[in-house]
This record gives structure tokens, C-alpha cells and sequence, in this order.
């Protein structure tokens, strides 16, 4: 009888020590599941960023002019307005020399998606100036209200954009409203 209560003790330990070890491991599944997921999504970044500094070879005119584009065909038709809109604010970004033939040619060869303008941004934000990046979100927005049209995918954008800057999500709808702000009391004085 003392044999059978022994061995049934000794199978109770086994199976308890078995389900501890079966919780601690899918705990430490579940953590490398997530590392790599953090990871994965860093590498995408990093690959994605490259790609668009291979097209910009680092110009911060370069990649506004990108972005701009971008950001005109984003809603699948690009308006005149559109068009008129990313001039000047390219004139204002890069010099009032800008040539017009550059943005129909940045139309034509058009290569980088919004997550890999987003992406470069996100990792060369810090090389920014401030001005630079208000700068860019300004033009984002003039192009995106040049049609008359701000639809869902546009604002979006916007904020994918000024949290890349550096903004964190909650807080950039608010400096939005002041880029707003600025842009239209710019149009008014004008």
C-alpha cells in the first residue's frame, strides 16, 4: 500500500512540475513570438527606409518633393490645384528657383509608397531641422485641401506623417490645429 501512495505522489509532482514547466514555457514562447514581431516590423522599417534614401539620396527637397507627390496621388486622381499647390510649396522648401519641370517629372518617375516616405522620415527626423518639418507638414497640408477635397486616407497620411516627425500620435492633432492655424493666417495676410 506505502508503494502505491508513493508512486501516486511521485506522479502528482511529476505532472504538477510538468504543467509549471508548460506555463513557463509558453510564457517564454510568447515573448520570443513578440521580439520577433518588434524585430520583423524594425527590419520592414529599416528595408523600406533605405529604399526611399536610395531615391533621395539623403535631399531634404528631394524627399519633400516625393512626399508632395505622394500625397496628390494618394486619393487616385491628382488635380491641377494639386499640381499648383506643390510648386509653391516646393518654391518655398527648396528656393524660389525651383523649376516647374521638376514636378511633372516627380510625377512620372514616382517609385516610393507612403509607408516608405513614412518610414525614411521616421528614421531621419532627428537630422530634420524644426523649420524643415513644419515646413513639410504645411506642404502636406496644402496639398491635401488644394482639390477641396480632405477625405480619410488623406488625414491619415497627415498623421502618419507628423508622428513620424517625432509627434507622438495623441498629441498630433492638436499640433496640427497650430500648422493650421499658421497656414491659414498665412493665407490671409497674403
Amino acid at each position: 500500500m506505502w508503494f502505491f501512495l508513493a508512486q501516486s505522489a511521485t506522479v502528482d509532482a511529476a505532472t504538477s512540475l510538468s504543467s509549471d514547466n508548460s506555463g513557463a514555457l509558453a510564457v517564454l514562447v510568447l515573448i520570443a513570438v513578440v521580439l520577433a514581431w518588434i524585430g520583423l516590423r524594425a527590419l520592414v522599417r529599416r528595408l523600406r527606409a533605405g529604399k526611399a534614401d536610395r531615391v533621395v539620396h539623403g535631399a531634404f527637397d528631394e524627399y519633400a518633393l516625393a512626399v508632395l507627390v505622394n500625397a496628390a496621388r494618394l486619393d487616385g486622381r491628382v488635380a491641377e490645384s494639386e499640381r499648383a499647390a506643390i510648386l509653391a510649396a516646393m518654391r518655398e522648401i527648396a528656393g524660389s528657383d525651383f523649376e516647374p519641370a521638376r514636378v511633372d517629372s516627380a510625377f512620372a518617375s514616382a517609385a516610393l509608397s507612403k509607408d516608405e516616405l513614412v518610414a525614411y522620415l521616421a528614421e531621419r527626423a532627428p537630422s530634420f531641422s524644426h523649420a524643415q518639418k513644419i515646413a513639410l507638414l504645411r506642404a502636406l497640408l496644402a496639398v491635401f485641401v488644394a482639390d477641396g477635397v480632405f477625405d480619410e486616407a488623406e488625414h491619415h497620411a497627415l498623421v502618419d506623417y507628423t508622428a513620424a516627425i517625432g509627434f507622438d500620435r495623441k498629441s498630433a492633432p492638436e499640433r496640427l490645429r497650430g500648422v493650421i492655424k499658421d497656414l491659414v493666417k498665412d493665407r490671409i495676410t497674403t
